[in-house]
């Protein structure tokens, strides 16, 4: 790695070399010297304006992260029906809804005699807006167990709630990207992140994540990691931050959304990213 990045951290450097050879600019290490609140480089552009540099290394495990939150209630919900149930929770910013909805949704399916809420949804689309949002904007299943009775003399079986396993469909168009990025750009981490960038003075304010494959939804991972294709929607962010990237760690190809839309490259192949087709690519000011 170049003498000029020394300073840096290992995965600092490393993002600095992807930026260089996608954006033909000279990063320089800028959170040194006694400089406080400073981003982690400042890249000079081929075009002579200047680009903060922020890089941040999100490598929290998602299913570790709900089953944090879930351990607050020893993974048990208080029973509801008349079945024992279980419910296995993708994203966890499906657990506030899923906690006041899912006993409604065990008596409807209860009622109508059917194990899993796709049966009544499937019969009947409009039944329930709980059990539409469980199956159409969710990652999250619900299983109920008419054989074994929730309460059986004095032993009581209340709703056992676990994490989904890494596993599952491959999102390859990437539209569930975004919600994931709303979900990360929340925590307390990254937003600090997001606020150092843009408050910098700077013609242009990038975000750089490096991106560990177990802090995804697993059907947004794999699709970041073995898709071919762009977003579909532009990323969540702050008005003054004008760039993001994100770079699978071991990844095949790097993203990067830029004003003109998202951009994909194999940051070792080429020096310049590739452009989406103009279908995939939305305007700064859909955001």
């Amino acid at each position: 790695m170049n003498e000029r990045l020394t300073e840096l951290r290992d995965d600092e450097r490393a993002a600095c070399f992807v930026a260089e050879r996608v954006t033909g600019a000279v990063a320089e290490p800028w959170d040194v010297k006694g400089r406080q609140g400073a981003v982690d480089a400042m890249l000079a552009l081929p075009d002579g304006r200047t680009a903060a540099f922020e890089v941040m290394a999100y490598d929290e495990d998602y299913g570790i992260q709900i089953d944090k939150l879930l351990g607050a209630d020893d993974n048990f919900w208080p029973v509801v029906g008349k079945w024992w149930w279980t419910i296995r929770i993708g994203n966890r910013s499906d657990m506030p809804r899923l906690r006041e909805s899912y006993g409604r949704i065990v008596q409807l399916c209860e009622a109508a005699g059917v194990e899993r809420p796709d049966q009544l949804w499937s019969r009947h689309r409009e039944v329930d807006p709980d059990i539409a949002w469980l199956m159409e904007s969710s990652s999250s299943t619900m299983w109920g167990h008419s054989e074994v009775p929730a309460i059986e003399g004095d032993k009581v079986r209340d709703v056992m709630v676990t994490s989904t396993g890494r596993g599952g469909g491959v999102d390859t168009s990437l539209r569930g990207l975004r919600a994931a990025l709303v979900e990360m750009f929340a925590q307390d981490g990254v937003a600090k992140h997001l606020r150092k960038v843009a408050e910098a003075d700077a013609d242009e304010r990038h975000l750089c994540l490096m991106i560990h494959r177990g802090a995804l939804p697993f059907a947004v991972a794999d699709g970041l990691w073995t898709g071919t294709t762009v977003p579909p929607e532009p990323p969540p962010l702050p008005e003054r931050v004008t760039h993001l990237w994100l770079i699978p760690e071991l990844g095949g190809r790097v993203l990067l959304w830029t004003p003109a839309g998202w951009q994909q490259t194999a940051p070792t192949a080429s020096r310049r990213p590739s452009r989406a087709p103009p279908v995939n690519v939305a305007p700064k000011n859909d955001r």
